[in-house]
């Protein structure tokens, strides 16, 4: 099975391993798993929608495409507001949808945060967010990875959100764990 991650940060971080962070996790679970990465840090809905073509159009076609945004939509410095995010959310997913069926896209939900070390960001805004994510995936008939609640079920934000950063947002080896986990599941009933 051949798998496109992108988005985020949350997709793009290495966390002090030679290769990116979520691809070697998948891997261990998926070992015949072929992963192409194209996520950047740093990028929002806006940003990606912009670079779409090379982000996705360009990429060898894959069998699934798994895609999270919305992490820096939400950030309260640089907030891209509630019905734009969706407008934009919306514009990506029907122009992927061209290329890959519904059943073949995963939309992931911002993570949550640990509020405690993250100032830009709250759970709820991340729920506000994630609500948007969800009625896209809705919409179109794409999957939907609750990533901020399935956080906010495990309970220990403090270790699921330090990373290297240790900023309450990016993750370190128990949140890559969990992201890994739900994303495995979700790819192996799918296919």
């Amino acid at each position: 099975m051949k798998l496109l991650l992108t988005g985020d940060s949350i997709i793009a971080r290495k966390e002090g391993l030679q290769e990116l962070y979520l691809n070697v996790d998948l891997r261990k679970r998926l070992p015949a798993l072929e992963i192409i990465n194209t996520a950047v840090s740093g990028i929002n809905s806006g940003a990606f929608f912009a670079r779409l073509n090379e982000l996705v159009f360009q990429q060898e076609r894959c069998d699934n495409i798994v895609l999270l945004l919305g992490t820096n939509d939400l950030a309260r410095h640089k907030q891209v507001p509630l019905t734009q995010f969706g407008q934009n959310m919306a514009l990506i997913v029907s122009s992927i949808i061209c290329l890959y069926y519904p059943q073949h896209i995963f939309l992931v939900s911002p993570p949550a945060v640990d509020e405690q070390k993250q100032t830009s960001r709250t759970n709820n805004l991340v729920a506000a967010y994630s609500g948007q994510v969800q009625q896209i995936a809705s919409v179109y008939h794409c999957h939907f990875v609750n990533l901020a609640q399935a956080m906010l079920t495990h309970g220990d934000l403090t270790n699921l959100c330090c990373g290297s950063l240790n900023d309450g947002l990016h993750f370190g080896a128990e949140g890559y764990n969990l992201l890994a986990d739900l994303l495995a599941r979700g790819l192996l009933k799918s296919s």
